[in-house]
C-alpha cells in the first residue's frame, strides 16, 4: 500500500475533446505547487483524478495542502493506493476509518474500471461489513460523520477518508494573460485571484509613491504575491514609480476629481506595460458603489481609459463577502498591514460621485501624458515573486 494524495477536478470534465490540455495544465501547475512547498514527489494523471505521490520520508499533510491551493482542483484528500482487490480495499478501508474522527460512516464507491467484479453497490457493502466489524462503528448512508471514498480504476483502488475542498475553477494558463492592479488593499488581490481562478495568468502592477510610503508597502505586495502564486508557480509583479505623475494630477486637476484621473492615469500606463507583457485586459479590485470613485458613472469614466477589457470580478460584492475571501485566501492578514496609502493625499474630503468623460478629459487637457507616461514606464521595475512557504 502507498500514501498519496488523490486530487479530482470538475470544470475540466465538461472540456470532452479539449479535456487533455487541460488536465496537462492542472498536473503542471500541482506539480509546481509540490516542488515549492519543498515535497519531493511524482505526479500523474489516472482516469480523470490527479495522483502525487511522495517520496518515502516526505510530508504528505504538505503537499496536500499545497495541491488544495491549485485552481483546477475541485478536492483532494490523502489516499492509500492499493492492488484494485476486494480484501487490500478492505484493510485500506479499515485503516483510514481508524484514523478518521469519531462517529457514524458509509462508503462511497466509484468505479472507472467496469471489468471489476463486484458493482460499486456490492464493493460498499463489502467493504462497510468488514468496517462495522473491525471498528463497531454504525453506518449512517445519509448523513454520516465519516465518508469512505473507494475509487476503483484498471491498474489500482483508492481509498480515502475526509475529502477537502479545492479551489475548483480552471488551471492558470488555460486562459491568456491579464494584468492586475494592485493596491495592497483587501479587494484587489482577492480579484486577481479569482481571474487565476478562471485560469488567467496574472501580472501584478502597483503603482508607487517612494516619497509617500517608503518600502513596507513593496514587501507588503511582495508578500501578497507570494500567496497568488500558490496558483500559478510565481506571480510577475511590475513596480511603478508613481510620484512624477501624482503631482502633474495635483497641480492640473481639482481635488474632487483628482481620484478619477489617477485611475485613468492608471490605465494609460497600464496599458504601454501590456503590450510588452502580452496582456489582453485588467483586473480591478472595484464594487459598485464602494467608495466615491466606484459609482456606476466614474467607473464609466475610469474605465474609458483602458486600451483592453477591464475585469472586475468583485463589482458585485460587499465588503464582508470581500473579508471572508481574503480570510480564506490567506491575504487578509497581509492586506490589513497599515501603510501609506499613495494616494491618499489625492482624497477630497468631497469627492465627486457622478462624472463625464468630456468634463475628465477637459481637466486632462494640460497633461503631457506622453512624457508622464514614458517616464514612468522607462522606470518600471520588475521582478516574479515565488509561492510563500509561509503561506502554507
Amino acid at each position: 500500500m502507498d500514501r498519496i494524495v488523490i486530487a479530482h477536478y470538475a470544470e475540466i470534465s465538461l472540456k470532452g475533446g479539449n479535456r487533455r490540455p487541460f488536465t496537462d495544465r492542472l498536473r503542471d501547475r500541482i506539480r509546481q505547487a509540490v516542488n515549492a512547498a519543498g515535497v519531493d514527489a511524482g505526479v500523474g494523471v489516472e482516469s480523470h483524478r490527479l495522483v502525487v505521490t511522495p517520496r518515502a520520508g516526505q510530508d504528505h499533510d504538505r503537499a496536500l495542502r499545497a495541491v488544495l491551493r491549485v485552481p483546477g482542483v475541485a478536492n483532494a484528500a490523502l489516499a492509500t493506493r492499493t492492488p484494485p482487490e476486494l480484501e487490500a480495499i478492505k484493510a485500506a478501508a479499515v485503516a483510514a476509518l481508524k484514523s478518521a474522527p469519531p462517529g457514524s460512516f458509509k462508503i462511497e464507491t466509484r468505479r472507472a474500471d467496469k471489468a471489476f467484479p463486484l458493482t460499486s453497490i456490492q464493493v460498499s457493502q463489502e467493504v462497510g461489513g468488514r468496517c462495522v466489524v473491525e471498528t463497531g462503528r454504525p453506518v449512517d448512508v445519509h448523513t454520516p460523520a465519516v465518508a469512505v471514498r473507494v475509487e476503483l480504476t484498471r491498474q489500482h483502488a483508492y481509498v480515502s477518508a475526509g475529502t477537502l475542498p479545492g479551489p475548483g475553477g480552471l488551471p492558470v494558463g488555460s486562459t491568456s494573460r491579464l494584468m492586475a492592479l494592485l493596491s495592497g488593499g483587501l479587494d484587489s488581490p482577492v480579484a486577481a485571484w479569482l481571474m487565476m481562478r478562471r485560469g488567467a495568468r496574472v501580472t501584478g502592477v502597483h503603482f508607487h509613491n517612494r516619497s509617500l510610503q517608503g518600502p513596507a508597502v513593496l514587501e507588503k505586495l511582495e508578500d501578497l504575491c507570494g500567496v497568488l502564486a500558490w496558483a500559478s508557480g510565481s506571480m510577475p509583479l511590475a513596480v511603478v514609480p508613481f510620484e512624477a505623475c501624482q503631482r502633474a494630477i495635483v497641480a492640473t486637476v481639482p481635488e474632487t476629481h483628482r481620484m478619477l484621473v489617477y485611475r485613468r492615469a492608471m490605465f494609460r500606463i497600464a496599458s504601454r506595460l501590456g503590450y510588452a507583457e502580452g496582456a489582453l485586459g485588467y483586473i480591478t479590485g472595484d464594487s459598485l458603489g464602494q467608495v466615491a470613485s466606484q459609482t456606476a458613472e466614474n467607473l464609466r469614466t475610469i474605465h474609458a481609459a483602458a486600451d483592453l477589457p477591464v475585469y472586475a470580478p468583485l463589482v458585485g460584492s460587499d465588503k464582508v463577502e470581500i473579508v471572508a475571501r481574503a480570510r480564506a485566501l490567506g491575504t487578509f492578514d497581509i492586506s490589513i498591514r497599515p501603510h501609506e496609502d499613495c494616494c491618499s493625499f489625492l482624497v477630497s474630503r468631497h469627492p465627486a460621485v457622478r462624472s463625464s468623460v468630456p468634463q475628465i478629459e477637459a481637466m486632462e487637457a494640460g497633461l503631457d501624458w506622453e512624457a508622464l507616461i514614458t517616464e514612468a514606464v522607462d522606470k518600471t521595475t520588475r521582478r516574479d515573486i515565488l509561492p510563500a512557504p509561509d503561506a502554507l
